[in-house]
């Protein structure tokens, strides 16, 4: 199983229209695909289901078949990641739904990222949240890949997604500010790669950790 976040710092380049129509194009070509909506608007989860599947989601209280449903214990610090509720559309494309409330979980990440350097196990609990929600949605699936969409920003909910993420898909627009933004994306994803290997000499060995495809194993 491969993962592939889709990530621009700049808004507006196409990056969730590309997600949906390209895992509707792997799942007609019988890849068993699945979709992380990781991007608080959740605008990819509006673009799969309607408005009365979404007022079922996202209803007042507690959510609990969405992205934010499956990390909640850890963000109220109570427990570990939950089994996350995947949406079916035929035997071949599933989508673990967003949720607006993600974006609560930045601070909690924000937090976690230098108490990883201590081995702090609930540290590294908090930062591959992601990366193990995913893992277990893909095996209730079956998935062969998993697509991520994510938000326009370099905040923490971005670096634990790209983290979880085995390769990164930068949508551009036939702009400067793109290409300009080339520039300062580039060195920024290879900080955070390095800064997680580092990380993953204290990790925990009982935790599943994401691991960067391109490591030479020693």
């Amino acid at each position: 199983m491969k993962t592939v976040a889709f990530f621009n710092n700049k808004g507006g380049v196409g990056k969730t229209t590309l997600v949906y129509h390209l895992a509707w194009m792997l799942a007609d070509k019988g890849i068993k695909t699945l979709v992380a909506d990781l991007d608080p608007q959740a605008n990819l989860t509006a673009m799969f289901l309607d408005e009365d599947r979404l007022e079922q989601l996202w209803p007042d209280g507690e959510h609990p078949d969405t992205i934010y449903g499956a990390i909640r214990p850890i963000l109220r610090g109570v427990g570990d990641i939950l089994s996350p509720h995947v949406e079916r559309f035929g035997d071949n494309l599933s989508l673990i739904p967003g949720d607006l409330g993600l974006s609560s979980f930045e601070d909690k990440l924000s937090d976690a990222w230098p108490r990883c350097h201590d081995g702090d196990e609930s540290a590294f609990r908090i930062i591959t949240a992601f990366h193990r929600v995913i893992e277990a949605g893909a095996a209730i699936v079956d998935a062969q890949i998993v697509l991520i969409d994510v938000g326009p920003n370099l905040g923490a909910i971005n670096r634990a997604a790209l983290i979880a993420s085995d390769y990164v898909v930068l949508p551009l627009a036939p702009d400067l500010f793109s290409l300009q933004g080339l520039k300062n994306l580039g060195p920024k994803l290879r900080e955070w790669r390095q800064s997680w290997n580092d990380r993953l000499t204290k990790a925990p060995q009982d935790i599943s950790m994401p691991k960067d495809p391109n490591r030479k194993k020693p």
